[in-house]
């Protein structure tokens, strides 16, 4: 059907959660609606338990959109004391122009996974009553020179 968001193969929705939930997540985060089709936290949660159980791996994602992997990632930080790393891969790929991200100033798909990453990492350290320098929530961005 024309419209309606796909529903999660995955059967438990309270360990993985749902597609309407993330979008949920993300507004609260960045209320600009900025993009259209976050994964829940929940699931990278799951998915990253069910890959490693190192709490200092080292997790990659070469499709980072709006970069909820790095959300996962520090959120399994806080909760367990891990020191887990991300590395995020977003091309600068322009949203539409017509887009909430467009409205909101975003120039790039990239400018939105790195709020993301600020917005989560600050918001984390405040629910878990964390000061900033007991939870690395930190980044560094590169950009690919033109080839």
């Amino acid at each position: 059907m024309e419209g309606l968001p796909p529903s999660s193969l995955w059967i438990d929705l309270e360990r993985t959660g749902h597609n309407r939930q993330a979008k949920y997540e993300l507004m609260k985060l960045m209320p600009e609606d900025v993009f259209d089709t976050p994964k829940p936290v929940k699931l990278l949660k799951y998915i990253l338990q069910l890959a490693s159980s190192d709490p200092e791996a080292t997790i990659l994602d070469f499709f980072a959109g709006s970069s909820t992997t790095a959300h996962a990632v520090m959120q399994m930080n806080a909760e367990d004391g891990g020191r887990r790393r991300f590395i995020m891969v977003q091309l600068d790929e322009k949203p539409d122009p017509k887009s909430g991200a467009a409205k909101a100033g975003f120039d790039t798909i990239a400018e939105i996974s790195r709020e993301r990453i600020r917005r989560a990492g600050a918001r984390i350290i405040e629910d878990a009553g964390l000061a900033a320098h007991q939870l690395d929530v930190g980044f560094r961005s590169f950009k690919v020179d033109t080839t």
